[in-house]
């Protein structure tokens, strides 16, 4: 049952990809997303903490995710996949997706403020973030086992983490990088950074540690499988 499931998702997510219409709809879709999030919950955010130009691929975390996965989409419609891509579009939505999840969680425990005033409220955001995890899941259907660009998705994550995390922005509350701009827990903004970054953290262990090992081991079997028998003819 559980196979027939994800060959069925399978299936049907190939549908999407090469159909024109549907990849060109996702496609737009989520540049779309890239660009309402990045001005939307960032724009005034770059302006306020004067972000060295370096860290800014690493600041508008879901936002850039979206906008990775619809280029992936549109590269594999036209077999032009990039492995690494989907690598990182995969596991930035996850990670992301998952994180601003738990944080609106954990903002409602400590607040109540279930509020639905606008298109960046919790719940609406709480929703298109448990979207943003599914498009991560499901382009983890075509990630393919390799050291090199697992090595590579770590290294991202790793360094996203350390722009959001470390002391990086003179000023910031918590002495903390550019996490991304949260509203306040009894007038603190920075009360729930650090489970936060406990999250953040274990992600990137769980998902670029966990393709690493996974594609480490890959290659290790391949290594070890024995070679054909070559046929002498006379």
């Amino acid at each position: 049952m559980h196979n027939n499931v994800l060959r069925l998702i399978r299936v049907w997510s190939d549908r999407v990809i090469a159909a024109p219409l549907l990849a060109w709809l996702v496609f737009a879709a989520c540049l779309f997303a890239f660009g309402f999030g990045t001005w939307g919950w960032y724009g005034r955010f770059f302006a306020e903490v004067n972000a060295p130009w370096w860290s800014l691929p690493f600041i508008p975390d879901c936002p850039l995710a979206a906008g990775l996965f619809g280029i992936a989409v549109i590269l594999m419609h036209y077999r032009r996949s990039s492995n690494l891509l989907n690598q990182v579009a995969a596991v930035a939505c996850v990670k992301y997706g998952t994180w601003t999840m738990v944080f609106w969680g954990l903002y409602w425990l400590a607040t109540g403020d279930v509020e639905l005033t606008s298109v960046f409220s919790g719940p609406i955001m709480f929703l298109t973030h448990f979207g943003l995890t599914i498009m991560g899941l499901l382009m983890m259907q075509y990630v393919r086992p390799s050291v090199r660009d697992s090595g590579l998705t770590l290294a991202w994550l790793i360094a996203g983490d350390v722009v959001d995390y470390s002391p990086l922005a003179p000023g910031r509350l918590g002495g903390y990088g550019y996490y991304p701009p949260l509203p306040p827990v009894n007038g603190d903004p920075a009360a729930l950074v650090p489970p936060m970054m406990a999250h953040a953290l274990l992600m990137t262990v769980l998902l670029g540690i966990g393709l690493l090992v996974w594609a480490w081991r890959a290659r290790q079997r391949h290594a070890m499988r024995p070679a054909p028998a070559v046929s002498l003819q006379e």
